[in-house]
């Protein structure tokens, strides 16, 4: 190989391993796991609605005493209102933590709406008043919340969805064998 081309070759990779390495540690470091989702949509209201709009609100776990949310919302210009509520699906429950403030608003009409925010044990009211971020992810681990969005034409609720744990569903959905034999099988086709 000709010298001049082995310290550039030598150069790039390094180069390229030091960005394979740091990747994963940047990743932690500014992206923090979701693992509640629920999913919002006006069939899920007791009783049902009917809307265009949908949304999804996702939240992390607890970490320094702060749960950080996000919600996405299309086919809505405006909400009036948005909570948790303590409650299964198919039952109305009581609030008991206020997700739209004036300063977790964010609205564009034109692509829809989003809502971010953090919680914290003050922002728990209601049933949950008093109580720990910890008392509500045993709730919504059991499956005992749900998101409801309120708006003008809709101010019981618009479109509403239960909050799920994601890694738990994921491990009820498939269980790990570790003694299992299957073998799989691909097909390439040009």
């Amino acid at each position: 190989m000709n010298s001049k081309f082995l310290l550039p070759g030598i150069l790039g990779l390094a180069i390229s391993l030091s960005a394979l390495i740091a990747l994963p540690a940047i990743d932690t470091t500014y992206a923090v796991k979701r693992i509640y989702d629920a999913i919002l949509t006006g069939e899920n209201e007791v009783p049902p609605v009917q809307s265009n709009a949908t949304g999804k609100a996702e939240f992390t776990p607890p970490v320094n005493d702060t749960i950080k949310y996000r919600i996405n919302i299309t086919g809505i210009s405006g909400a009036t209102g948005a909570h948790i509520y303590s409650g299964q699906a198919g039952e109305n429950g009581e609030v008991i933590a206020d997700l739209l403030t004036e300063t977790t608003k964010n609205n564009d009409v034109s692509y829809g709406m989003t809502i971010r925010g953090n919680l914290s044990d003050s922002s728990l009211k209601g049933p949950m008043e008093g109580k720990t971020l910890e008392d509500l992810v045993t709730a919504m681990d059991s499956g005992e919340t749900y998101v409801n969005i309120h708006t003008a034409a809709q101010p019981d609720g618009e479109i509403r969805g239960q909050i799920i744990n994601t890694e738990k569903a994921e491990s009820e959905e498939q269980p790990e064998d570790t003694n299992s034999t299957a073998v799989g099988f691909s097909t390439l086709t040009e």
